[in-house]
């Protein structure tokens, strides 16, 4: 059984803001090899419909090497220019995001992005990434020879993936341990004065609604043209979704409830 997140916790790509993120060749893969799939651009989400494919992440190990690439590894992007009235070269480095590592890196970076900070072994990568590339989570990106010595690198097919499918979508305790981080949060941010028993109310709540979008998500999700998807997709999925919910008298039920454990006061 995995830790992995619900919902879209795949999607976030977000780097930090001290990291530039880059899509071209950094120093340290300066002579790389592309394959094939390496010259095609990254998606940018990709909605995951197909139950066994979402089962795929239904693995810690698997979950947490996608993970890590999504992190990457700090790297140096260095440019060269000439000055046209001088004649001077002109060399500029920035440090930017690599999101293309080698199966050494994914070992090395793992204890950072896993679950409870867990070491991937080489092995286990080794075994894994075969069953990533072949539903379509990774790709193998190039491969850069220095004297005999030639190492492949990997990248993520879509920078982020959002499951619609899967058991993560039913079970409870899956859900509870999402929503319980998140509501504690939501309160103590927004000043909500909310007693331990309706706390412990609104979580079921949550949990339902949760799980009776569950039920929606893949028929939303199966509308969307993945030839055109992109992060703003998301939100517009999110507002069909709660567009499609509000037929369900159970679900408003559910909303009305949960705005009286908010909003006392109306």
């Amino acid at each position: 059984m995995t830790n992995r997140r619900i919902e879209n916790a795949l999607v976030n790509g977000n780097m930090g803001p001290e990291f530039a993120k880059t899509t071209e060749i950094t120093d340290s893969l300066e002579g790389i090899v592309l394959s094939k799939e390496g010259k095609e651009p990254q998606k940018e989400i990709v909605f995951v419909t197909d139950e066994e494919m979402a089962d795929v992440l239904d693995e810690t190990v698997r979950y947490n090497i996608l993970q890590t690439l999504r992190k990457g590894v700090e790297d140096t992007l260095t440019t060269k220019t000439i000055d046209e009235e001088s004649g001077d070269t002109i060399i500029r480095q920035k440090v930017v995001k690599r999101n293309v590592l080698s199966v050494v890196e994914i070992v090395r970076q793992s204890p950072e992005c896993c679950i409870q900070g867990e070491e991937i072994t080489k092995n286990q990568v080794y075994h894994h990434l075969p069953i990533l590339i072949k539903y379509g989570y990774v790709i193998k990106y190039g491969t850069v020879t220095k004297g005999k010595r030639s190492t492949d690198y990997y990248r993520r097919t879509s920078k982020g993936f959002l499951l619609t499918t899967g058991a993560w979508g039913t079970e409870e305790k899956r859900i509870r341990e999402k929503l319980e981080g998140f509501t504690d949060k939501m309160l103590e941010t927004f000043n909500l004065d909310v007693s331990k028993e309706n706390r412990e109310e609104l979580l079921e709540l949550s949990v339902k609604r949760a799980q009776m979008q569950y039920k929606w998500r893949t028929k939303i999700a199966e509308m969307v043209n993945l030839d055109i998807a992109t992060k703003e997709t998301l939100s517009m999925y999110e507002m069909l979704l709660d567009y499609y919910s509000v037929g369900s008298k159970e679900y408003m039920d559910a909303i009305y409830r949960i705005r009286e454990i908010l909003f006392p006061e109306g």
